[in-house]
């Protein structure tokens, strides 16, 4: 059976998950960074060594365009990484991002510091992309689906496992702290793909972009926070809540979680 891994990194406390199956592994966003990239890739080739005997091919899939979710892509590249999936916007707009982001992370007092360990040329960030529409990958006894949708950014992968109940959200949902709903949001295609997602009814575990996996429920409630706040932002006291999953969780950081399977 395949296996799922989180792994929560930094800086930005940002979720990259590896899936194992039996032919291939894939990685769900290669983080901020090279170091992040590395760590991925060397816990990959393990995990796979230990389910399989030898090292998996790896694929990766790039969730949305914010610098946190794949900045680590040239990295993984070195590594050995060898198709990149990610939508048709984030390969037509990645030079851009990655230019304006590499600028905001250096001027930004908080990730300043890390942006050192970045490439000075932003095009040393770039990789050659894969676009996805609606597609299918497997892992070996492990089928995979891409399905783009929307509204945390221009255009969001969400990546399904439907074998296992498991669905990579990307920053569609976010546990520990409140949604960030940026310049490139649009919350109504926000609160559409959060019941696209509740609409796998085989899904029980959601990995959101940042935090601890969540359920069903916690979904539901993230969608009716967004809705409430798309119909009463015109109200100057109104704010998107920070929710967490009810429980003892491990909020360290760096952590690994594998997750249960039926």
């Amino acid at each position: 059976m395949a296996k799922v891994n989180v792994l929560s990194l930094n800086p930005a406390g940002v979720n990259c998950s590896i899936v194992t199956g039996s032919r291939r592994s894939l990685i769900v966003d290669a983080g901020p960074g090279p170091n992040t990239a590395r760590v991925l890739a060397h816990r990959a080739a393990a995990l796979s060594e230990e389910a399989n005997g030898r090292p998996n091919p790896i694929d990766v899939v790039t969730t949305h365009d914010h610098w946190d979710h794949f900045f680590g892509n040239a990295s993984l590249v070195a590594e050995g990484a060898e198709t990149f999936y990610a939508s048709t916007s984030f390969a037509a707009d990645q030079e851009a991002t990655a230019w304006i982001a590499l600028d905001a992370i250096r001027s930004a007092p908080e990730t300043s510091e890390f942006a050192r360990e970045l490439p000075e040329d932003p095009g040393d960030l770039l990789v050659e992309v894969t676009p996805v529409e609606e597609a299918e990958l497997d892992l070996g006894d492990c089928p995979v689906e891409f399905h783009v949708l929307g509204g945390h950014s221009t255009v969001d992968v969400v990546i399904r496992l439907p074998d296992l109940g498991v669905v990579f959200t990307g920053d569609l949902v976010e546990e520990g702290d409140p949604p960030q709903a940026g310049s490139d949001a649009a919350l109504g295609e926000w609160v559409r793909s959060l019941q696209t997602l509740l609409a796998f009814d085989e899904a029980t575990v959601f990995v959101p972009g940042h935090g601890v996996p969540v359920d069903r429920d916690f979904v539901a409630r993230q969608c009716a926070d967004l809705e409430g706040y798309r119909t009463m932002s015109s109200d100057a006291e109104v704010a998107l809540p920070a929710r967490s999953m009810p429980g003892e969780h491990d909020r360290t950081f760096p952590r690994e979680c594998a997750l249960r399977l039926p």
